[in-house]
């Protein structure tokens, strides 16, 4: 009987093999390469001499050409590869041979040692299946911010995900932007051409304006522009095939266009090949511009559509999307806000891996349906629809061959806008430019009165979805007929119940009633797009509330968004996953209460990603909304199947930079395993990316939070219960939330709102005016914030109000109902301010910046008072509010009732008597801005008088008391950058 061979002697077995040479693997590697991907087969060179101009004998290990995109040099190196990222480093800069462009990004790849002493005939499969180490170095000097991705460490991953990486990084993030320079500019120049030449026919930008639901302006012109030089860089992109001539065959000696001529290339694109989501609408906006100025317009936008081609940038990269959403002056209302690319690629890559298809079948995806109920341009429907056609690449296929099929039967999007769809079937072509396809399912909605058709009520979009099963459609860019012939007729679309795999949406954000900012006046805000009268908004407002019922997500003080989350749950079907870029409030606001329960109830693999940092622009996943987002997936889950409630939430460290880091972003969070509740997200073995936690009762409000551990103690609040860092177990803590000890203050509006009912009288008994120096008023207010004056807990109301004639009556019962002593702050801006609570010198009205809380037993107020400016009070009101601004919780008047504080009631007489000793000593002290509690003595001070001395806890909770401030305080959504934030470099006591 042979004895086993120990482990040392494989080792020394396994250096007596002779080991395969690098070139061999790279050999080898190239050709599974080219294999992988349909379109590498002749783009992939594998260690040849005369590639790069500045060293013409050196040879690059692999460079693979990707169509499309640029050069990417592959530097391989056997384990441990102590010189490939060096080597990687020093192809940047240099120049292709073939083309003369610059080495702008490299991959170190680092390949298993045990490929080196495989038998020959087993590296294939050995290649195939390793895992291999990587990184992408950059050329600082094309506009890159950064030298390394991922900055440390090494990505991790298998064949498939190398190819993606490759293919991801081809992708030139500098050229993007330099084609973005160049369309911006040739926009706005060609739009004021547009415009000075119309300036005897002011008719002309009245009608394209018509076409474009605009009111004619600059940025309207801009917008007409856009949609011009998109067609005229499609047409870039298929010239050369079907007979179509290049742009420069069609410019004159001046570098003009004939419009006649152009018009009748685009004719014979519609009649005989299709595309005409992209040139039917061109066509529109250009024919009614006169001759000779639609000459010198086309001549410029010709130079655009010229150089974008130049630089690569052609219309995969959704560049007329991002230069449109720049242009929709109804934006303020639509709340329409462009998916950046990066966050479209992430959220799409999530939703796409939890759909259950089989990625090898054509007719596996052809039967799928994937749908934009609020398309815009397409960013998110385009990220879908490219990275369904990735994994089917991955099987072996080749997805030009199913490119037809899916636009006409799989891919569904639906805008109000027609310049928006219109982009929206641009991008998803461009995919596979020179393919044409029969109708699109690309759709415009009709919104508010459509003067073609009577008889019909005034539509709401997408809205009218929630219970339609079909839709009127003011026209399909795709439209019926062979070859792109069009009837010219409206039709209705089908668009079916319980019918879709993916729902994927960045709906608008708007509200439904103006009550600030620039909405202010405006009667219906959600409805205010498109010049609707005030009396259409009432109505189709009106008509959205006989839609909706108490069952429904849909809230009007959420806004607009809740309501496609009603749409979404209507059409998607079991298994089927919905994925919304949403507002944070959504996390925790109060108006979204019912959506959450929506998903919690009807949902499983609850995921909520958001981005945990400072800045308002940083903690967005939108372009320009200056607010924090959220993305939401989950997975409508059997009736019969067990009701599980768990959310993941995952708090990213800073929003991805790229379409490869997004990628890999999703890769790293499809990674969590159901085991996991909690934990660090890297780029492979290094680069941190956030952190995951899961809450198992649904939504916590867990958003936008750096530090796990500070959730967990938030949490913890909630349940009565206190569990501090560094401390086994946890403390019992007698909390209750405040509607259990009184009730909330009136609203703002109904102390002074102007509002007349149908007696003629106002909303509000009282004008609000301030307090003169010689006044002691009769009806003092606590109503706006003024920080300097509101360090200590007992604050001076700085207003008075003034009973409007008649209404004494009211304003008596108000005063009776409402006045108080404790107020609590609605618009805490915590980097500034230092109280979550205060105690007025005498009784009060507020509501504007404060709410006022009337507690049922008076003697509360003071207790109340001192636990919600305590450590765990400012925790607990920053928990309960909404963070959506930086350095702001926002806690509205319906939602104070559910701050969790103190439970009072369990105080003793003694405690109570305790607590008014403590309160008459503090409130004669400053505090500091709460985001400061890490330094704050008082703050300290108070904490200890509270939590041991009154309520009896240990003293073995003073320092890691410390150490939950500085944790806290270290929160983005708390110092919102401030300078004013600790430092890892400072010490705490």
């Amino acid at each position: 009987m042979s004895q086993e061979a120990t482990p040392s002697q494989i080792n020394q077995s396994r250096l007596r093999k002779p080991k395969i040479t690098e070139q061999t693997i790279n050999d080898e590697l190239g050709r599974i390469l080219r294999t992988s991907h349909p379109r590498w087969n002749d783009y992939i060179d594998t260690e040849k001499t005369g590639m790069i101009a500045e060293g013409a004998g050196k040879r690059p290990d692999l460079i693979v050409r990707h169509p499309g995109g640029i050069p990417v040099i592959v530097e391989t190196e056997i384990a441990p590869a102590s010189s490939v990222e060096k080597d990687a480093k020093s192809r940047l800069g240099k120049t292709f041979t073939r083309d003369g462009n610059k080495v702008e990004q490299t991959i170190a790849l680092i390949i298993p040692a045990d490929i080196a002493i495989a038998n020959q005939n087993q590296l294939t499969d050995e290649l195939r299946n390793a895992q291999y180490r990587y990184c992408v170095l950059f050329d600082e000097t094309e506009h890159y911010n950064r030298a390394r991705w991922p900055e440390t460490g090494w990505i991790e991953g298998g064949l498939e995900d190398l190819v993606s990486f490759i293919e991801h990084t081809a992708l030139s993030e500098s050229r993007i932007a330099h084609g973005m320079q160049i369309l911006e500019l040739g926009i706005s120049q060609a739009a004021y051409i547009l415009r000075d030449g119309c300036v005897a026919a002011p008719e002309t930008l009245e009608k394209i304006a018509k076409r474009l639901h605009q009111k004619d302006s600059m940025q309207t012109s801009r917008m007409a522009m856009a949609i011009v030089a998109n067609a005229l860089s499609f047409q870039t992109a298929i010239s050369g095939s079907h007979d179509i001539p290049a742009i420069s065959e069609m410019t004159d000696r001046t570098g003009d266009i004939d419009k006649l001529e152009l018009l009748k290339v685009w004719g014979h694109i519609l009649d005989n090949i299709n595309y005409w989501p992209i040139f039917e609408f061109a066509t529109a906006v250009l024919k009614p511009i006169r001759e000779r100025v639609a000459a010198s317009c086309l001549g410029r936008l010709a130079g655009v559509a010229a150089n974008l081609d130049k630089v690569g940038a052609t219309t995969q990269h959704d560049l007329s999307g991002r230069m449109f959403q720049r242009l929709i002056t109804d934006r303020k209302f639509l709340a329409t806000f462009y998916t950046l690319p990066s966050s479209a690629t992430l959220l799409a890559e999530l939703a796409v891996t939890r759909l259950k298809l089989d990625w090898d079948k054509k007719e596996s995806l052809f039967s799928s349906r994937i749908v934009d109920f609020a398309c815009g341009t397409g960013a998110l429907l385009n990220a879908a629809y490219q990275s369904v056609l990735s994994r089917y690449r991955q099987s072996g296929n080749d997805d030009a061959t199913i490119h037809a099929r899916m636009l006409e039967d799989v891919v569904v999007g639906t805008d109000i806008m027609p310049a928006a769809t219109h982009l929206t079937a641009s991008v998803l072509s461009s995919a596979h430019p020179s393919i044409p396809f029969e109708k699109t399912k690309i759709i415009t909605l009709p919104y508010g009165k459509n003067p073609d058709v009577t008889g019909e009520p005034l539509a709401l979009g997408a809205l009218d979805l929630i219970r339609n099963e079909e839709i009127f459609s003011l026209f399909r860019t795709g439209q019926e007929g062979l070859r792109g012939k069009v009837n010219g007729e409206a039709e209705y679309v089908d668009l079916p119940h319980n019918a879709f795999d993916l729902v994927i949406m960045n709906p608008p954000f708007s509200r439904a009633s103006g009550h600030e900012g620039e909405t202010k006046g405006v009667p219906i805000p959600s409805f205010a797009g498109f010049a609707t009268t005030d009396e259409e908004q009432r109505k189709m407002s009106k008509r959205l509330n006989e839609i909706r019922h108490s069952q429904m997500a849909g809230h009007g003080n959420a806004g607009l968004a809740s309501y496609f989350i009603d749409i979404a749950h209507a059409k998607i079907k079991e298994l089927g996953t919905v994925a919304f870029v949403l507002p944070a409030t959504f996390d925790s606001g109060r108006s979204w209460l019912s959506a959450r329960r929506l998903i919690e109830t009807n949902y499983s693999r609850i995921m909520v990603i958001s981005i945990a940092t400072a800045g308002a622009e940083e903690r967005s996943f939108s372009a320009d909304t200056g607010i924090a987002e959220i993305m939401l997936l989950a997975t409508r889950r059997k009736p019969e199947s067990i009701l599980d409630k768990t959310v993941t939430y995952i708090n990213l460290e800073r929003r991805p930079n790229s379409i490869l880091e997004a990628h890999e972003i999703a890769r790293a969070i499809s990674g969590i395993s159901n085991q996991q509740h909690s934990g660090m997200l890297k780029f492979g073995t290094e680069s941190l990316i956030g952190q995951f936690i899961k809450s198992e009762n649904g939504f916590s409000g867990s958003a936008g939070v750096k530090e796990n551990e500070v959730a967990r103690i938030a949490i913890g609040l909630e349940d009565g219960r206190l569990s501090l860092p560094r401390l086994e177990g946890s403390f019992a803590l007698s909390t209750t939330r405040l509607l259990e000890l009184g009730e909330r203050g009136v609203l703002a509006r109904n102390i002074n709102g102007p509002e007349k009912n149908s007696e003629g009288f106002s909303r509000g008994p009282f004008d609000v005016e301030l307090i003169r120096p010689d006044d002691y008023p009769t009806y003092p207010i606590l109503w706006a914030h003024e920080a300097k004056k509101e360090t200590r807990m007992v604050v001076v109301p700085n207003r008075q109000g003034t009973i409007r004639q008649g209404h004494e009556q009211r304003a008596k019962k108000l005063w009776n109902q409402y006045g108080s002593r404790l107020c609590f702050s609605r618009d805490f801006q915590l980097n500034s301010q230092p109280l979550a609570a205060c105690l007025t010198q005498e009784k009060s009205l507020s509501s504007q910046a404060w709410s006022g809380f009337i507690c049922a037993d008076r003697r509360h107020e003071e207790p109340i008072t001192l636990w919600a400016n305590t450590t765990l009070g400012l925790i607990s009101f920053w928990w309960v509010a909404t963070r959506q601004q930086q350095g702001r919780a926002r806690l509205t008047v319906s939602k104070l009732p559910f701050l969790v504080t103190l439970d009072v009631r369990t105080l003793s007489e003694k405690q109570l008597g305790k607590a008014r000793s403590i309160f008459e000593k503090f409130s004669k002290l400053d505090f500091l801005p709460a985001n400061e509690a890490y330094r704050d003595k008082t703050r300290q001070a108070l904490d200890e008088e509270i939590l041991i001395n009154l309520l009896g806890q240990s003293t073995e909770i003073i320092e890691p008391l410390n150490l939950l401030r500085v944790k806290w305080c270290m929160e983005p959504s708390v110092h919102g950058g401030k300078s004013t934030r600790p430092s890892r470099q400072q010490k705490f006591s």
